[in-house]
Formats: structure tokens, C-alpha cells, sequence
């Protein structure tokens, strides 16, 4: 298992041409957060500033120590990768609150866990309000969220699956 945030700083490096690329500073999620969709690289420009990325089918491996990715022309920006609209970035995520489906508050979101293929597993918390086996987790598997929410609305969780399921049984 891995973290969004461990990847930060990461370096993206060419396979045809071992150039290394710039470093990854965000990993952006697909529509439905379930795997990673693209690598965010960061930005360009002083006055239309865009975001650059990789997408995630032109990475083809993630590494250890760094992520390799097909050629040095996968870099592009972001508007130019299928879907990016519907993407959501790890950081983003930090502080989003979890609900139960009563409105409950649960807990909120510290950062995104991953199996070494990018496939979402869960999220760690940051805050849990609730006492219980999520509180002793500190984890929330992805299965268990039944809305993802978004910027100003908080997650929803089944509270008796997320206490039920841990990442590690996965």
C-alpha cells in the first residue's frame, strides 16, 4: 500500500529516452475515485497558467522511487487528457468531511491510499468524531463511501461497512 502523498516529489522519468520529466506534485483520481487517472506535474505559463499531467495509461510503472512513463511527449496539458473534467485531485481531498448516511459526522479525509497499481483502496483520516473501530483504524475503505461528495458537499459513508471492512483485508 501507498499514499497520494508519498508520491508527491517522485520523479517522472522517460523510458525511451531516460529524461527525467519533473516531478509528480498531485495525483488526480478518475470520476468515480476508484483508481488514479493522471499524474498532475505541475504548471506553465505567467499569464494562462495550465496544468500539465501524464495519463495514467502512458505510465507503466510505478516505482519506488520514481514513476516511468512511455515517452517524454506524455507530458501535455491537462484539458487534453480524455475525462479530465470529471478528475479530482488528492489534495483536494484533504479535510472533505465524511458523514454517516444520517448526516452523522464521521471523520475527515487526511489522504488517499493505493495498491502499487493506483487502484484506490480507502482513505486515511485525519479527524474521526466518532468512537469505534474507525476511530482505532484511522482508515475507511473505498467501498464504504456510497457519495463522493465534492468541494463544499462531505462524503457518505455506510458506517457499518466502513467499520466492518479494513484496508489490509482487501
Amino acid at each position: 500500500m501507498i499514499t497520494a502523498k508519498e508520491q508527491n516529489g517522485k520523479p517522472l522519468i522517460s523510458l525511451t529516452e531516460g529524461k527525467d520529466l519533473g516531478e509528480i506534485k498531485g495525483l488526480y483520481l478518475d470520476r468515480d475515485m476508484t483508481h488514479v487517472a493522471a499524474v498532475f506535474a505541475g504548471t506553465e505559463g505567467i499569464i494562462n497558467r495550465k496544468s500539465l499531467a501524464v495519463a495514467r495509461d502512458d505510465v507503466q510503472v510505478i516505482g519506488v522511487d520514481a514513476w516511468l512513463v512511455s515517452g517524454s511527449d506524455v507530458v501535455k496539458p491537462l484539458d487534453e487528457i480524455n475525462d479530465s473534467v470529471s478528475f479530482t485531485l488528492t489534495n483536494d481531498l484533504r479535510g472533505r468531511e465524511i458523514q454517516t448516511e444520517g448526516g452523522t459526522k464521521l471523520c475527515t479525509v487526511d489522504d488517499v491510499i493505493l495498491d502499487g497499481q493506483g487502484r484506490v483502496l480507502g482513505f486515511s483520516l485525519a479527524k474521526v468524531f466518532a468512537q469505534g473501530p474507525l476511530a482505532d483504524k484511522k482508515t475507511i475503505v473505498r467501498e464504504a463511501i456510497t457519495d463522493l461528495g465534492g468541494p463544499e458537499k462531505p462524503m457518505i459513508a455506510n458506517l457499518s461497512e466502513a467499520e466492518s471492512k479494513g484496508i489490509s483485508t482487501l
